[in-house]
């Protein structure tokens, strides 16, 4: 089996198997009809056990092949959902080609995660079409903003040299991916809030008519703390700010 990977930002991993073991199973007949005779029913049993072995040899030997393709886009039927979707996912393609130019590897990593992380907001989206409209902020500015960092790292990476400004500027990067990473997952964390609320709702009413059918001991039954709402943070790294 092929070693599990991250798909690139905006791709998803799919495992082929080989066609060999099967173009095996015709080898083997082919070359026993030419070399063994096939006119009784025990020739044909050990031929079919003789390609079945090779099947499962093959099948074994022969590792599985992962390669990534472009998610399909899902169309939601709501507007700013849709063009939301559209613009996220060729921002994080571009944000992923830019991170696989980057040679330190910590920032690489870092990159990828902040993709990842945009990635399930997205996911959520698409599930959750609505909830676009909370996310103009995070599309008109965080997003293009993250774009333009890892773009302005690597063209300084590729530079080949250690001079006082590009030092100073891609330790300030490196710090505010940092943040932005912080600042991302709590992103992701807000858009849980409504559906928080409503399991929060759905816990109280399902203990009081447990209580009220004798289901329960209602002096004993724990009450569920209720799930307060994401509050507003700031996240600030040097010069630059990022307020959710």
């Amino acid at each position: 089996m092929s070693e599990a990977k991250t798909p690139p930002a905006g791709m998803r991993a799919v495992t082929k198997k080989s066609a060999l073991p099967i173009y095996a199973i015709g080898a083997v007949w082919l070359l026993w009809a030419l070399l063994f005779p096939l006119y009784s029913l025990m020739h044909f049993a050990l031929c079919g056990l003789v390609s079945l072995a090779a099947y499962l040899i093959l099948s074994k030997v022969i590792p599985d092949s992962v390669v990534y393709e472009k998610i399909p886009v899902q169309v939601t039927g709501y507007d700013s959902a849709d063009a939301l979707l559209k613009a996220g996912d060729a921002h994080l393609e571009s944000i992923a080609a830019l991170s696989a130019k980057i040679e330190n590897a910590e920032v690489r990593t870092t990159v990828d995660k902040l993709g990842g992380t945009c990635q399930r907001i997205f996911d959520y989206v698409r599930q959750n079409p609505k909830s676009a409209d909370d996310l103009r902020k995070f599309m008109n500015y965080y997003l293009p903003t993250l774009e333009k960092l890892v773009k302005t790292y690597e063209l300084m990476e590729e530079q080949g040299v250690e001079g006082e400004n590009i030092t100073a500027s891609k330790e300030r990067i490196t710090q505010m991916l940092d943040t932005m990473d912080v600042a991302f997952e709590k992103q992701l964390d807000a858009l849980f809030g409504d559906t928080a609320l409503d399991i929060d709702t759905d816990i109280t009413v399902m203990e009081g008519m447990m209580a009220q059918e004798g289901l329960t001991d209602a002096g004993k039954m724990p009450t569920a703390e209720p799930i307060q709402p994401l509050q507003e943070e700031s996240f600030q790294a040097g010069d630059i700010k990022l307020q959710l």
